[in-house]
């Protein structure tokens, strides 16, 4: 990444621009969105370059509402002409969709007053940061990882990447909302061989706002080398129902698969496991289950929503009540609500439902602590194929890990599958870690699952 994407005033004024070219044009309500962003990924492997990305965008996109009906229209060219041709064309779109009066965008008493904190999304640092320090840096997460133990013979790969963009939006009725911010990853993958030409792996990486709080190259690849070595000699275990110890990457990833399930729209077609439970205990009390714009610094936050909203914290369980679901602002007018602002969206795209930084808050036990509370069980810090229902939350994914005897891990494990339903597993999580680490956009503390089934030998 070097250089600057276009500054939020002048991605403000194409899109204020744009939406009186489709009033113009005759749409009854019309909003528009833009994007700028600069990005750069590399990926070493081998002590070599592997791949080199590197990509520039300025789009828009214009949604035009005529008569209940919505016309959609996206492209690069932003010259006055070619900002007359997108609004053009979206009204044009318009007359072959079918109406619905649930069509509408935000007025200014619904997006609400301007947001006034610093969410510190923006670094300079990350801008500076040349493609010749991204790729030094690669190459020596790489070296990193095979010094850290000899049993790494090789990796997968290591990358590091940066980007940085402005986003901005405005509509018919008044909201005009724009903001930027940067982000920067590593990610590095060790190999260790094991028995019978079998290789263990060990994954490690994060993303951040600020290149200042990515973890050191050295930490990151010492905590990979010892994830990959650990599962040497890795066997399996005879099928029980026993304790799971989820560690911080397999409960995020587990809140990943299960957000769905908050989502207006699958309510709304009835397609949630949740759709019937709205205001009812549903998890343990140990839960609180929270989507969070507002967090400085993080990589899902920003200043508002694709669709102008002010960003807000929303608590999804509470306590394990579940307390809400989550809106933009058609499917909350579907469902004749208000938008919890989670409106996302891109310049080439509708606004859809999504969530920013979505998290379990941490409880008062250490890791240590819930793992001494297991006589015989499962930790579970790896996962394989995929195997989740969106629509009845059944939960069933290959794992790894280490078995459990008398509140320590002994002996790693793979060849088996851990299996269960997620309401079953959000009423057993019998303890809740004080270790939340933020390493995306998703992120959770160790959890304690009283009972899941393990299907093994």
């Amino acid at each position: 990444m070097s250089g600057r994407p276009a500054a939020p005033a002048d991605l403000t004024a194409l899109c204020e621009r744009a939406v009186e070219r489709a009033r113009a044009h005759g749409a009854a309500v019309a909003d528009v969105c833009a994007e700028s962003s600069l990005a750069f990924t590399v990926r070493v492997h081998g002590g070599a370059v592997d791949t080199l990305k590197q990509s520039g965008t300025l789009g828009l996109g214009v949604r035009a509402i005529v008569g209940g009906a919505v016309g959609f229209a996206s492209g690069t060219d932003l010259s006055p002409d070619g900002l007359d041709d997108l609004a053009r064309r979206a009204v044009a779109m318009a007359s072959f969709a079918t109406p619905d009066e649930a069509n509408d965008v935000p007025s200014p008493d619904e997006a609400g007053p301007p947001f006034t904190g610093d969410l510190e999304l923006d670094d300079a640092a990350a801008y500076e940061l040349l493609p010749e320090r991204k790729i030094e840096m690669a190459l020596e997460l790489e070296r990193l990882t095979l010094a850290a133990d000899a049993r790494v013979t090789r990796t997968d790969g290591a990358s590091v990447s940066s980007a940085g963009g402005a986003f901005a939006m405005a509509n018919s009725r008044g909201v005009s909302r724009a903001w930027q911010g940067t982000s920067v990853s590593a990610w590095v993958v060790a190999l260790a061989d094991d028995r019978d030409g079998r290789q263990q792996t060990g994954a490690e990486g994060m993303s951040v706002r600020h290149l200042a709080d990515l973890h050191s190259l050295d930490s990151m690849a010492r905590r990979a080398a010892i994830r990959a070595v650990n599962r040497l000699g890795a066997r399996t275990v005879p099928s029980a129902r026993v304790p799971v110890v989820m560690h911080p990457d397999i409960a995020a990833a587990w809140i990943s698969e299960m957000i769905e399930a908050w989502s207006g729209e699958s309510v709304l077609k009835r397609s949630s496991w949740l759709t019937e439970l709205l205001g009812e205990t549903i998890a343990s009390p140990l839960v609180t289950l929270v989507d969070d714009a507002t967090l400085p610094r993080r990589v899902g936050s920003s200043p508002y929503d694709g669709e102008g909203l002010s960003a807000r914290r929303n608590v999804l369980l509470d306590h394990g009540k579940l307390a809400m679901f989550l809106y933009d602002h058609y499917h909350a007018r579907r469902a004749g609500r208000a938008s919890t602002a989670n409106g996302l969206r891109g310049w080439s795209s509708t606004p859809g439902i999504g969530t920013h930084n979505l998290y379990l808050e941490p409880g008062t036990d250490s890791p240590e602590m819930l793992l001494r509370r297991v006589d015989r069980g499962f930790y579970y810090d790896d996962q394989g194929s995929f195997g989740f229902n969106p629509v009845t939350g059944d939960y069933s994914f290959q794992a790894q890990g280490y078995w459990i005897e008398n509140g320590e891990r002994t002996y790693p494990v793979d060849g088996i599958t851990v299996a269960g339903n997620s309401l079953a597993m959000l009423k057993a999580i019998a303890g809740v870690a004080n270790d939340l680490e933020w390493r995306s956009a998703v992120a959770s503390p160790t959890l304690l699952i009283s009972e899941m089934t393990i299907s093994g030998s």
